[in-house]
């Protein structure tokens, strides 16, 4: 009896909830208000797309409103754009969007509002609408677009990015004008073309940052008239890559614009979207270079179920986007021609080689650096003049300074012996010509005059300026400490007193702790300069001087045991041996036994010949560095 009662209270209630209307108020203020339904915050339900992100006067900018994550979809809405003082500035002239009846409502400045108070079936995933930056006031600086969303009986409000206005071309703010170089391997990474070059020298610099697990920022900053950008490809040759473009236009405005090339045929990812698939573009020229910035997902549609056929549900092919969460390699675009030729569109190719090998590895925490050509040259000569004065002459000159004083003394000792051959226990001194000061102290002075040949290689590479970023920064100052190091060395050793006096003590020890400080700080200074964006050498240059490292540590090891178990003999003055033959006929002098006599030479000679073989080694891969 009640069965078709309720069969009629039923479709009642349907055709209420489909053919339902909200009436909105106050649609030109920032609280527009229903009756009866709750207002809450949206921007994380929904958000608004804006398609460009900088306007000129009388421009149309796409921009749709959409779901960020899934939930009841977007039923009726209201959409304005307001500058800074919350005023509706613009105009929405779209009469009709996929099934939806547009309305717009006239503010009292004659911008307008675009609404829908009435949805008819089900809901929407995404809404997309066009915006006219018309009749807006003198000298706007950005606009703020703001949506109220009804969804779930509840009004959910959302805020966009700003939409700002472009500035006048041919200029390039201060925050754009370069790349920063010397955070490269540090907090970014960086593609950069040639690799020895320096700002401003670069042609062409890319860095990129990864934020989070699925986001990458990119600034290009190339020497262009025509456009600029970057290739991403899957394998090392051209041809059905993902390519992002910043070109210029006839007014000299720069555009970000996401394409896929195949190996003839360049085509937009979504022709009504040129930036399809990125976020912040943004981009400048002057009269020499080319700057832009944009933001893109590592795997954008990584999600899209294969029920849309490999695509995405605005219907663009998900195959066409590189999926930058796997190892793909990149090449640098950079062209003074025009995009645009009375043939079509230009294939955006470039005659630099792709990274050869070295595909780039976004999820790293610290990137790869991505360098197409070789080493700087003044870098290599730094590096090589550091690695013969710190690994070979220093460290050798060291040893013998620490370790063959006895051996290689300045007063050679001599025992007196009768024609029986018997020891009498006199004792005679000589002065040798050659002595382990002798040897050290020439060393020491080229170890300096090395040093800071060395230095002013890399001055003249920086063109005289510091560098920046925590890997350079420690670098140059530790490198700063051993180079005034390896000046006072020579120069406090012309000043060496009298030995076995007072002041030779504190001479020696002034001495000894110079030279043992800027010995221990440049080894650590060449290791730090291996892993350089100018000079980053192979992994097993770091391993051979980490075992060079040991293998010092080990003679040096032996020869103070020795040292410490063969307690010193002081000096005395005793008569000079030269003489002693002409007042005593019947008596001879031969040197004193000296402790290790025997075997330290050898061991300092296997010392040299293995630390010789290591620097060749370090020197010939600074030589052949190539970049990768």
């Amino acid at each position: 009896m009640y069965t078709p009662i309720l069969f009629l209270v039923l479709i009642f209630y349907s055709i209420n909830i489909i053919h339902s209307q909200v009436t909105f108020e106050s649609l030109c203020t920032t609280d527009v208000k229903a009756s009866g339904l709750p207002t809450v915050d949206g921007n994380d339900e929904f958000e608004i797309d804006l398609y460009e992100t900088k306007f000129l006067p009388d421009n149309t900018i796409y921009l749709s409103i959409k779901q960020k994550r899934p939930n009841d979809g977007i039923r009726e809405f209201v959409l304005r754009g307001f500058d800074a003082e919350n005023n509706v500035v613009g105009r929405f002239d779209d009469g009709q969007t996929e099934r939806l009846t547009l309305r717009h409502h006239t503010c009292s400045n004659g911008a307008t509002a675009v609404y829908v108070d009435r949805v008819e079936g089900d809901s929407y995933r995404e809404i997309p609408l066009a915006w006219r930056a018309t009749g807006l006031p003198p000298n706007l600086d950005e606009v703020v677009f703001r949506a109220d969303i009804v969804s779930n009986k509840q009004i959910y409000r959302v805020k966009s990015a700003p939409l700002k206005a472009r500035i006048a071309p041919g200029i390039i703010p201060s925050d754009d004008e370069a790349v920063n170089i010397d955070m490269c391997a540090e907090s970014q990474g960086c593609l950069i073309v040639p690799q020895n070059c320096n700002n401003p020298k670069c042609e062409y610099a890319l860095s990129w940052r990864v934020t989070d697990n699925n986001t990458a920022k990119f600034h290009i900053v190339a020497r262009a008239h025509g456009f600029i950008g970057v290739g991403f490809s899957a394998d090392e040759k051209r041809g059905d890559d993902q390519v992002i473009l910043c070109s210029k236009d006839a007014q000299n405005h720069v555009y970000v614009r996401n394409m896929f090339v195949g190996v003839q045929t360049p085509q937009y990812m979504q022709r009504e979207r040129p930036s399809y698939g990125l976020r912040d573009t943004d981009g400048y020229s002057n009269g020499t270079h080319i700057s832009c910035r944009f933001t893109r997902k590592l795997a954008p549609y990584a999600g899209v179920s294969a029920e849309n056929d490999g695509k995405h549900p605005d219907g663009v092919d998900k195959d066409k986007f590189i999926n930058l969460k796997e190892p793909h390699f990149m090449y640098p675009i950079y062209t003074n021609h025009d995009l645009m030729t009375p043939q079509g569109m230009r294939i955006p190719t470039q005659d630099i080689q792709i990274v050869n090998n070295h595909p780039i590895n976004f999820e790293r925490g610290i990137w790869a650096k991505s360098h197409p050509r070789d080493g700087a040259f003044l870098a290599k000569i730094h590096a090589i003049l550091n690695i013969i004065a710190w690994i070979l002459l220093a460290s050798a000159g060291v040893m013998v300074a620490r370790y063959f004083d006895l051996i290689w003394p300045e007063y050679e000792r001599r025992v007196v012996f009768d024609s029986n051959g018997v020891v009498t226990g006199e004792k005679l001194q000589r002065r040798r010509r050659l002595s382990f000061f002798n040897v050290f102290q020439p060393i020491m002075i080229t170890v300096a005059i090395l040093t800071w040949l060395a230095f002013f290689a890399i001055l003249l590479e920086l063109n005289w300026k510091w560098t920046y970023g925590t890997h350079h920064m420690w670098h140059s100052i530790l490198g700063v400490i051993v180079l005034v190091c390896a000046f006072l060395a020579p120069l406090i050793g012309i000043l060496r007193p009298t030995p076995r006096t007072k002041r030779y003590c504190c001479w020696y020890w002034i001495h000894w702790l110079i030279i043992s400080l800027a010995h221990c700080l440049a080894v650590p200074v060449i290791f730090l300069g291996m892993d350089n964006r100018r000079l980053d050498l192979w992994t097993w240059c770091s391993w051979l001087l980490f075992g060079w490292c040991i293998f010092h540590f080990i003679v040096q090891l032996i020869f103070e045991i020795h040292a410490c178990c063969c307690a010193r003999q002081d000096y005395e003055r005793f008569e000079d041996a030269d003489y002693y033959p002409e007042k005593h006929p019947d008596q001879r002098a031969r040197q004193e036994r000296v402790p290790g006599e025997s075997w330290k030479p050898a061991l300092l000679s296997i010392y040299v010949f293995i630390t010789l073989f290591v620097v060749i080694a370090l020197i010939l891969a600074v030589i052949f560095y190539q970049g990768y």
